[in-house]
């Protein structure tokens, strides 16, 4: 048969779960005689958007659609007509039998269509809850610890306005139409500077937060060299800018060449610094300053505030901030805001007001669009049955979904040597991002005593570098390693030095691939009693279930083990549990045969 299979990102940038499963699925149909092609999408600044690429990787054939998610509208996050045309020339010149798609994020829901059109039969395995869930992500997660039971249009479209693509064409029309007026807030710049025009070569490198030295806490404005926010705003007479500059602790160790912080106000240089705290430890701290701006005021004036490091240093880690930066008058007293800032304040609120309104409508298309996305597809596959209740819940027709979980390739896992020494050593590994639950597991680790165990976290720190930094913040225990992004080919090394894998994710997961991989390499799994992890891992069988989010609950499954290392011996899974990738390309293989004769049993 020839057999294209469909996904959003893929190997070697991209080792989530979906794409690892795409890979070993591939190969398994090939290794069954079947001839098999790659679709997917990639970021790539450098080339043009919806160029496409064609090559082999380790032998799977594949074409490549460069999607930078530049967005006009939110429609085109899932309706995209650029998209639609690259995808029906592959259909034309590659003819395939049948189509498998695994996500359709920076896709298009017409590709479905297309199939459709020319009698390709579709089937489209489920990984995560974006068809349900129009946030890039889609965990139906919005943060803070806060799960989608229910899926609320209005709670979608807030979280749409925040996290994901441009505004509606009208909210943009009436921002620039209030653009012209500039506001000074009470009592700092910062969110001024936080919608500043910002210039760096990585918008992850300039963000708002929280910085901690030594007990003092202030907010911030995080940016990574080289990195330059400029703002507009008025100087009154007697005025003072006041702000400190800092990098974070967890940089003074790390590899750099020190930071240069300036600031410019209509060209003229107002302040100029150089911070190396590993190098130099009287820079570690926050550095107060204040520059007299008698000579600036004026209605409008221009602020540009840049980071840099030096031409032929390294910028590895650097984490540099402004803190606070205030307008004050010679008396000591913040600018109050001015009728322009009340007037701007105003109409923030209504163009809130109005993008909520039209996304929520836009979400609503889009569920629509969904729900026509159901009719077209042949058949859905859900790894959990957990997912797949929730998919019917929402109004997948229950006869078109059905329950198959992963199959996994073994590779070279083989068995974990038993281990008499101590300590115990926990695991994670993962994305370095809120919904896997890292913090709650560092919050109960921390409570362990010293020497008592050993936590390994894998995972990149650089991707959702906030995040990364509230990690590093809470960690106080000693036993506590940061290893790093953990390549594919290392998984089973890494499991064959591990008593446990912890699993802390508070969204509502699926069925992770490295629960399925621990359980190859006879690891016991601790993980959050919820979603797809509460149906892998039993209870007192191969594992131990926690409830979710719960640092106390968490805990006391570590302590556990740390008390009484033999039960880690008692719970090793049976890799006979696990379903081996042939046997789950043979199934496949059937599914598609039976869809292609016209039927299904």
């Amino acid at each position: 048969m020839k057999i294209l299979q469909v996904i959003h990102d893929f190997l070697p940038r991209h080792q989530a779960g979906s794409e690892l499963y795409c890979y070993h699925l591939c190969r398994a149909l090939q290794n069954l005689g079947h001839e098999v092609r790659l679709c997917f999408t990639e970021i790539d600044p450098q080339r043009a958007d919806y160029a496409t690429r064609e090559g082999t990787y380790e032998g799977l054939p594949f074409l490549e659609i460069v999607n930078n998610h530049a967005y006009r509208t939110f429609r085109e996050t899932y309706r995209n007509p650029r998209v639609d045309a690259v995808f029906e020339r592959l259909l034309r010149e590659y003819r395939p039998e049948v189509v498998h798609f695994h996500h359709l994020l920076s896709l298009s829901f017409n590709c479905v269509r297309l199939c459709k059109s020319r009698g390709i039969p579709v089937v489209f395995t489920l990984h995560d809850y974006w068809l349900t869930c129009p946030r890039g992500g889609g965990q139906r997660f919005r943060g803070e610890g806060k799960i989608c039971h229910e899926v609320d249009t209005r709670l979608c479209a807030e979280c749409v306005a925040r996290y994901a693509v441009p505004s509606p064409w009208g909210v943009r029309a009436v921002k620039r139409l209030f653009s012209f007026s500039e506001t000074v807030n009470d009592p700092t710049l910062l969110p001024l500077l936080a919608r500043g025009r910002v210039e760096t070569p990585d918008p992850r490198f300039v963000t708002r937060g929280r910085c901690d030295i030594g007990g003092d806490t202030r907010e911030v404005l995080f940016a990574h060299p080289p990195s330059a926010v400029t703002v507009r705003c008025p100087v009154e007479s007697n005025s003072t800018l006041a702000f400190a500059v800092a990098m974070d602790p967890s940089t003074y160790e790390a590899p750099g060449d020190g930071v240069r912080f300036t600031i410019h106000c209509d060209g003229g240089l107002l302040f100029e610094k150089f911070l190396h705290p590993k190098q130099n430890p009287a820079d570690r701290g926050w550095h107060e300053a204040t520059v007299d701006l008698n000579p600036y005021q004026g209605p409008k004036r221009t602020f540009r505030f840049a980071t840099e490091a030096r031409p032929t240093g390294r910028i590895d880690f650097c984490a540099a901030c402004w803190a606070e930066p205030k307008l004050v008058r010679s008396q000591g007293n913040a600018y109050q805001p001015s009728a322009s800032s009340r007037f701007r304040s105003w109409a923030e609120s209504v163009i809130g007001n109005l993008q909520r309104n039209t996304l929520r409508a836009q979400v609503e298309h889009r569920s629509a669009a969904v729900r026509a996305l159901f009719e077209d597809v042949d058949l859905f596959i859900a790894p959990s049955p957990f997912l797949r209740e929730q998919f019917i819940a929402y109004g997948l027709p229950r006869e078109k979904i059905v329950f198959s979980d992963y199959g996994i390739a073994a590779r070279d896992f083989g068995a974990v040597p038993r281990r008499a020494e101590h300590p115990v050593r926990f695991t994670f590994i993962g994305t370095i991002v809120e919904h896997k639950g890292l913090h709650v597991l560092i919050e109960a680790f921390n409570r362990l005593p010293p020497g008592a165990a050993r936590l390994h976290v894998y995972g990149d720190l650089s991707e959702f570098t906030g995040y990364a930094r509230r990690i590093q913040e809470m960690i106080t225990h000693p036993g506590i390693t940061l290893r790093g992004r953990a390549e594919n080919r290392d998984i089973p090394r890494i499991l064959a030095d591990t008593h446990a894998l912890v699993v802390p994710s508070i969204w509502f997961e699926n069925s992770p691939i490295t629960i399925h991989e621990a359980f190859l390499a006879r690891v016991p799994v601790i993980a959050s009693r919820f979603g797809g992890m509460a149906g892998l891992v039993r209870d007192g069988e191969n594992g131990l279930l926690f409830e979710m989010g719960n640092p106390d609950s968490l805990y006391h499954c570590l302590a556990r083990c740390v008390a009484d290392p033999a039960i880690l011996e008692t719970l090793r899974p049976d890799p006979e549990s696990v379903k081996p990738i042939q046997a789950d390309a043979e199934w496949m293989v059937s599914i598609y045969r039976s869809l292609k004769g016209g039927h299904r049993q």
